[in-house]
């Protein structure tokens, strides 16, 4: 697996997978193309070896996911934003690996806490806790009525 700094040609791949990942509460495609903008270091997406044929073997399967997030106004707090792994790599290590390349990126820029939003239901949360997240809040309508959040902190680096 590699992991590099998203590209223009990288955007309808993390579009469609935003969407199919989050549903209505997904970002809009211009809005990735605006973070590639402003932040591009904080874009990273994760593609199958080339050697990986069985990854490679459809149209777009090289693509494995993607993770964004941003740095806040006081530039030792940061945001993971959004984090997606493609169905057919999930429980493979790429959201892990995804997380790990963004916390380090985010770090060397400056960055001393990161925070993310979760739905309470969602598997990913052991993978937030193994990479130092831990819960700080809870806000019950985060994007409108019945729609929980638990918002995370991290504040320790990911575990072996």
């Amino acid at each position: 697996m590699n992991i590099r700094t998203a590209t223009k040609a990288d955007m309808a791949q993390i579009f469609q997978l935003e969407q199919a990942a989050f549903g209505e509460h997904c970002y809009p495609d211009f809005l990735f193309r605006q973070w590639l903008d402003l932040s591009p270091s904080l874009l990273l997406v994760a593609e199958a070896e080339s050697t990986d044929e069985s990854a490679c073997s459809e149209r777009n399967s090289a693509f494995l996911g993607y993770v964004v997030g941003s740095l806040g106004e006081v530039k030792a707090q940061g945001w993971v934003l959004s984090l997606a792994v493609t169905e057919s790599a999930r429980g493979k290590g790429v959201g892990k690996a995804l997380l790990e390349q963004f916390i380090a990126r985010a770090t060397s820029m400056g960055c001393k806490q990161l925070r993310l939003t979760v739905h309470p239901d969602n598997r990913a949360l052991h993978l937030y806790h193994s990479c130092g997240f831990r819960f700080e809040s809870a806000e019950a309508d985060y994007f409108g009525p019945n729609e929980p959040r638990q918002v995370l902190v991290r504040v320790k680096p990911c575990e072996e």
